[in-house]
């Protein structure tokens, strides 16, 4: 079976400004030694990427998927028609003149997916992800679901790819630039998405063969139940990428939630119980941003206080 590449080298950061996500990850705190966002998807479909280089959008078709499965439930599957659709946009593909297959470049690919959107679904922002901070892959992944790579193939991977084998060796031959999901990674090998399957890539190769990672946020990770990423400061995010785009902050400042009225009965015999029954009432809602650091602060001080 041919199995086809398409991505295309980045662009110089000089002609083409992007934003970086490390400035907006709260702290480096340690994220868990595993993370599976995949084994919910039943199947990963190849999105023509055995017959022409559009690998870059296959990718989007495939974080699609897995972050409405595990984010607002959705499962949600685009067609390849889509897939193709958009890759004739963004990279000039005709299908009747097969010489117009030349790949794509993954920042034109994730600004399209904002403006444009792929089968009806759109980018919220996007940003560039470190890809020699391993630190800063995983938490990418943890917080948003999933990270896109783009990185080279060797004839070594492409012989274990096809004997189903792990991708182990980096060495040999480079056959071309390719485009991948992180969907999940372990103390040993990181998962990827390619060419129909997950496929096990060891952190050494990753080194490697890894050129540029990716991350966007994605309005399918938000499920009300723990998947808007509480240890990214997404107001701060969205405001900086508007002040690269010219376009709006996706992302609401966090203002103070309401306060509940005092309940009939007697008036509280101190200003620490004043606070505390309404501090009470506030940490049980769910906060992100400064008001998140001070829902832990207060119930800290509960804890400290005996209230």
């Amino acid at each position: 079976m041919p199995l086809m590449f398409g991505r295309l080298p980045a662009l110089p950061e000089a002609d083409a400004p992007r934003l970086k996500l490390a400035p907006f990850l709260r702290g480096l705190e340690a994220p868990p030694a595993q993370v599976d966002w995949y084994s919910e998807v039943p199947s990963w479909p190849m999105y023509l990427n055995d017959q022409i280089g559009d690998c870059t959008e296959a990718m989007v078709g495939h974080l699609i998927e897995n972050t409405s499965a595990y984010g607002d439930g959705s499962l949600t599957y685009i067609s390849e028609n889509d897939v193709l659709t958009a890759y004739e946009r963004v990279s000039g593909y005709n299908p009747a003149d097969p010489s117009t297959d030349q790949g794509a470049v993954l920042q034109d690919v994730y600004n399209d997916w904002r403006k444009t959107g792929v089968g009806g679904h759109m980018a919220l922002v996007f940003a560039q992800v470190q890809h020699q901070n391993l630190l800063e892959v995983r938490q990418a992944v943890q917080h948003f679901g999933a990270v896109g790579l783009g990185l080279v193939v060797t004839d070594n991977m492409m012989a274990d790819f096809q004997a189903g084998q792990p991708w182990r060796r980096a060495t040999g031959q480079i056959l071309g630039g390719h485009a991948v999901p992180v969907v999940g990674y372990d103390a040993e090998m990181v998962y990827v998405v390619t060419w129909g399957k997950v496929q096990p890539m060891a952190w050494g190769v990753f080194v490697h063969v890894v050129e540029e990672a990716w991350v966007a946020v994605l309005p399918e990770w938000f499920d009300g139940q723990g998947h808007d990423p509480e240890g990214v400061d997404l107001h701060g995010l969205g405001d900086a990428f508007a002040e690269l785009t010219g376009s709006e902050n996706p992302f609401p400042a966090p203002g103070p939630a309401p306060v509940p009225p005092q309940p009939p009965g007697p008036p509280l015999a101190t200003a620490d119980e004043a606070l505390a029954a309404v501090a009470h009432q506030w940490v049980t809602h769910h906060h992100v941003g400064a008001n998140g650091d001070m829902a832990k602060a207060l119930k800290a001080w509960l804890a400290a206080k005996g209230l």
